[in-house]
């Protein structure tokens, strides 16, 4: 049997006799010490699509609300035409309302609050979350036992 030496020596790169083949690639073509894999790759410096919305959603538009021009961010402005729609009987936008702050009650920062001016406002949500509410209700035990007599005939 050989010693570890004479095996280290034999299988080293630095030996006039290093063989090329399987896993054991010309020592000109390997990875160089201190050169990255990719050199074309992502730039330093350069940012995530979060921090691009982010960033977009925090600059300021200028929107005319009720005859008088206002400067808000996106993202508020977002929100206000997301609500509008939703009392305007758009159900996805209610949906994504109500998903909202569904979620936001039940994060640590505490219940999202809806405030409605108007009672037709209110009545149309009411409808709306009322519509959503049947949506996800499971099945009640007589529609239950009408699909048992069903299938038993």
């Amino acid at each position: 049997m050989r010693r570890r030496s004479e095996q280290k020596k034999r299988h080293s790169p630095n030996n006039d006799d290093y063989a090329i083949g399987y896993g054991r690639p010309p020592l000109r073509t390997r990875f160089q010490s201190g050169r990255s894999g990719n050199p074309k790759g992502r730039p330093k410096g350069s940012k995530n699509f979060s921090t691009l919305i982010a960033e977009e959603l925090a600059r300021p538009v200028v929107l005319t609300e009720n005859g008088k021009r206002k400067r808000m961010s996106k993202q508020r402005a977002l929100a206000k035409q997301l609500t509008n729609k939703a009392l305007r009987d758009d159900l996805k936008a209610a949906a994504l309302v109500i998903d909202h702050a569904r979620r936001s009650e039940e994060s640590p920062e505490g219940p999202a609050t809806i405030y409605v001016g108007r009672p037709e406002d209110e009545r149309v949500i009411d409808n709306i979350i009322r519509r959503i509410r049947m949506a996800e209700e499971p099945l009640s035990e007589t529609s239950l036992r009408q699909d048992e007599n069903e299938a038993e005939q």
